[in-house]
């Protein structure tokens, strides 16, 4: 049946699978697996979700056996025969085979709408496209879903909790939570391939867990978010680009109409540096402008203030979301496309996690806008991120403004990403402590947007050369910032660190002190065990 398991306005609930292995296949993209919504105190646990891999393999190992102009072909080296012989091709991320992982020096990945295609063989795919950058004996793991159907849908639930649940695999993403959810917690969530079973490359083809607004109040612990297809955890409040039409009232753009107020909500003005306008008023009336440029009036019950002279309008905050109060402790994060965690939330503890082969990076403290796409998080702020180890995350060497970074903190204007980054510090009270880098690809961390960040009692150890050897490998770079603090942190001497230092644009960073920080020599080298 196209249609979820549903748990609706249930109360003092438990659900025990027994250990069952629930298969799910979904035609319809906009069909979730598990739907729970306007619960108060559930507690689902004990049994599995996978997907019909016999019925359509999520994704595949790839070879490419033969680049032309205008098309590459593509042997499925793990079948004889592929067995879904309309086969959708709908993403292409380069693939390291020792990590087991996507992301690699120089690697690429290419999304795909409806490419033309051919079977040239039982395991031989002709894809017509321009393959810049792909050369044969490259191997690449090709996705045939991307995003389309959530494995479990948190809605507006309180006093929830997920225990002891492997997601093998779903075609979108394993977690999303939306609405008022507030008071939950997953402990031994385990969002990954079984293991032992072959042609499993993938468990999710979006998010790992991705909280789309909340009330906040979560707890991650004891879990494991591997292989899937982006961020391993997203947590994020929406924000909204208004333009003064009125002396009550504001045009809004959004292609998601959900994310438009409600009468009745707070609004926070913010200028579109993000700095405040003291202004919260409630929204009134809300009335479609436009419904197919999506445009929106939001009304209010005061006259409202005029935008500084250079800015184009408001950034706008619905506080009746607040992503606040997060704890995550003691999971593993790895071999993931995109970001370890995006967090553009606040009072966050992040300690005793290990980070491993994160395409995109490991961490990402953010907030930004664009004015056609989105506009996300309030900021971010009160984080502490505490022994934590970090191995070889930015596979991919994803750049921020040139520089490949293992964390970025910052911001981004108009469009994501940008090389502009408000002088408002949107990103503050950040705390790095008596964590471990390993094998860092570039600089430890990007700092941007940011008041009162401290590094301390940190290592870094790199023993691995790179096919980039990056000269500021294992530095730091501030810009656009103030009140920095790198010290009493700790270098394994290596030839592959050059030059430990601190770089930062003078003209935008005020009071960087860096302090204490030492070279040592290595007396060996624990890898340890992915």
């Amino acid at each position: 049946a196209q249609t979820p398991v549903l748990f609706r306005n249930l109360t003092d609930f438990e659900f025990d699978g027994g250990g069952a292995t629930f298969l799910f296949y979904r035609h319809d993209d906009n069909v979730v697996n598990w739907k729970v919504k306007d619960c108060e105190r559930i507690f689902l646990h004990n049994f599995n979700m996978d997907w019909d891999w016999e019925r359509e393999p999520l994704a595949s190992l790839v070879e490419a056996v033969e680049v032309g102009t205008g098309y590459v072909d593509f042997k499925f080296f793990e079948y004889e025969r592929f067995p879904k012989r309309d086969v959708k091709v709908r993403l292409l991320s380069s693939y390291d085979p020792v990590a087991a992982a996507v992301g690699t020096e120089g690697g690429i990945t290419t999304g795909f709408s409806k490419p033309k295609t051919k079977w040239l063989s039982a395991n031989v795919l002709r894809v017509n496209f321009q393959p810049k950058g792909i050369k044969p004996g490259d191997l690449f793991r090709m996705q045939h879903r991307y995003y389309g159907n959530d494995g479990f849908l948190l809605d507006n639930n309180r006093l929830l909790t997920m225990a002891d649940i492997n997601l093998y695999a779903c075609a979108g993403m394993g977690i999303r939570a939306i609405g008022h959810q507030k008071y939950w917690h997953l402990l031994r969530v385990k969002i990954a391939p079984p293991a032992g079973v072959p042609r499993r490359p993938i468990s999710v083809t979006a998010d790992h867990c991705h909280v789309n607004r909340s009330n906040g109040f979560i707890k991650i612990e004891e879990c494991e978010f591997g292989f899937g297809a982006d961020d391993c955890l997203n947590i994020h409040d929406l924000s909204l680009v208004a333009v003064k039409n009125g002396t009550h009232s504001v045009k809004v753009y959004s292609n998601w109409a959900d994310r438009i107020p409600e009468s009745g909500a707070e609004i926070e003005f913010r200028h579109t540096d993000y700095s405040p306008t003291g202004i919260t008023a409630p929204v009134k009336t809300v009335k479609v402008l436009d419904k197919v440029r999506q445009t929106y009036e939001l009304v209010f019950d005061r006259e409202l203030p005029e935008p500084l002279a250079e800015e184009v309008g408001f950034i706008l905050f619905d506080r009746s979301y607040d992503s606040r109060n997060i704890i995550i402790r003691n999971n593993r994060f790895h071999r993931n496309r995109a970001r370890g965690l995006l967090l553009l939330a606040r009072d966050i503890t992040i300690e005793n996690n290990s980070f491993y082969h994160n395409e995109m990076g490991a961490l990402k403290f953010e907030t930004g806008y664009t004015l056609n796409q989105w506009s996300e998080g309030y900021g971010a702020s009160n984080i502490v991120v505490r022994n934590n180890l970090f191995e070889a995350v930015n596979s991919g060497e994803i750049k921020n403004d040139g520089w490949v970074r293992d964390v970025f903190l910052g911001s981004y204007v108009v469009t994501d990403p940008s090389t502009r980054h408000t002088d408002y510090p949107v990103i503050r009270d950040i705390l790095f402590e008596g964590n471990t880098f390993r094998e860092s690809f570039g600089l430890v961390a990007f700092i941007s947007s940011a008041e009162n960040v401290i590094f301390r009692n940190n290592k870094f150890s790199n023993t691995t050369r790179r096919r980039n050897p990056l000269p500021y490998r294992s530095n730091f770079f501030v810009t656009a910032s103030r009140n920095i603090w790198i010290i009493n942190n700790q270098y394994m001497a290596s030839p592959y660190t050059r030059n430990p230092n601190v770089l930062v644009t003078p003209v935008s960073v005020k009071n960087v002190i860096v302090q204490g920080n030492h070279v040592v020599q290595p007396k060996s080298v624990n890898r340890g065990i992915q």
